[in-house]
């Protein structure tokens, strides 16, 4: 046997500098620049509304006069959003507002003040209390390093007003998208939503609607989205603020999918594909078909989008699959 040649062909496979194939990004998926000796980029929107990257995710937290509201902690930020807050003011966080319950948003709430208020939908505490819950497996947040979190002092079902010092924010419930407790935060003044694992600026969402657990939702939710009188969109992630002009494209995005979903479904036959594969696997049948059925849809949508956002190559198929199967249970 010879031992050198298959180690050789191995070392090749998992080099770290093995290269993957990917449709060339275009520039709107490009975030802003991160700066080296912080690890972090914070700027003023606008009137005292700052918002925070490090690449990956976005947040943002506004300076009263009276104290800060700081809304989210992704825990990917370490201690980055107390050091972007020290950079502009000596303001300490009074407010602490959750978009939702998911840890890789919050998880990095524990570095707050444990004096602060903090707010939330109703829905997110209650899946804050149960992600508590010692009887659970596996820690909460544990993937991105996030620990438990403060438990909201206050909620609420439909809407909230905070108002604070000089600054004001609206908190809005529309029902079930990403994620049930997901809320719209709103500075009028500053004309800013912030919504998140909605819109993925420049990019196709992240894999599988974002793992939305509502379909419909998600896919409603760009008309809400839309329906707010806004210049700038924190999303939530990627290195960039979103625009107005960044939804209605990923509405156009969607709503091919949508088509092509139908059109795929109709056009592929589950009989013929019976034919070959046979029933004695159901398992098996239904995969193959559910997967030709997705890539059938990836296929009519990829070639228009694929020099327009980010990752349309890497994740639409996935997409296709969510938005088929909502067509046919939901």
């Amino acid at each position: 046997m010879k031992i050198r040649p298959i180690i050789l062909a191995l070392t090749c496979l998992f080099s770290t500098s093995a290269t993957f194939a990917a449709a060339p990004l275009p520039e709107s998926a490009k975030g802003v620049p991160i700066p080296k000796d912080k690890g972090y980029f914070v700027e003023e929107i606008k009137d005292g509304l700052y918002w925070v990257t490090e690449g990956a995710y976005t947040a943002m937290f506004l300076t009263t006069g009276k104290g800060v509201i700081v809304v989210d902690a992704p825990p990917s930020f370490g201690d980055k959003m107390l050091k972007a807050i020290a950079d502009v003011t000596k303001e300490p966080i009074t407010h602490v507002v959750y978009s939702h319950a998911h840890a890789d948003h919050i998880g990095g709430a524990s570095l707050y003040p444990k004096t602060a208020h903090y707010i939330a939908h109703i829905e997110t505490k209650k899946r804050l209390q149960r992600m508590s819950d010692p009887s659970r497996a596996f820690p909460y947040g544990m993937f991105v390093g996030g620990k438990t979190v403060p438990l909201p002092s206050i909620t609420f079902k439909e809407s909230y007003t905070l108002k604070v010092g000089n600054q004001e924010l609206t908190l809005e419930y529309k029902g079930d998208d990403h994620e049930p407790g997901n809320i719209y935060i709103y500075a009028q003044k500053q004309k800013v939503l912030m919504k998140t694992d909605i819109i993925f600026p420049g990019w196709t969402p992240f894999k599988g609607l974002a793992i939305a657990e509502d379909t419909m939702g998600y896919l409603k939710a760009h008309d809400v989205i839309l329906s707010y009188d806004f210049d700038k969109l924190v999303s939530g992630h990627w290195g960039r603020l979103a625009t107005r002009n960044d939804v209605e494209i990923q509405k156009q995005y969607m709503q091919d999918i949508q088509a092509n979903a139908g059109k795929a479904l109709q056009t592929v036959d589950f009989y013929a594909i019976a034919g070959k594969v046979g029933y004695a696997n159901t398992s098996l049948l239904f995969e193959t078909y559910l997967n030709a059925v997705s890539q059938e849809c990836a296929n009519l949508t990829e070639p228009k989008w694929i020099d327009k956002l980010g990752g349309v190559d890497i994740w639409t198929k996935d997409h296709c699959y969510k938005v088929i199967m909502a067509i046919r249970v939901d």
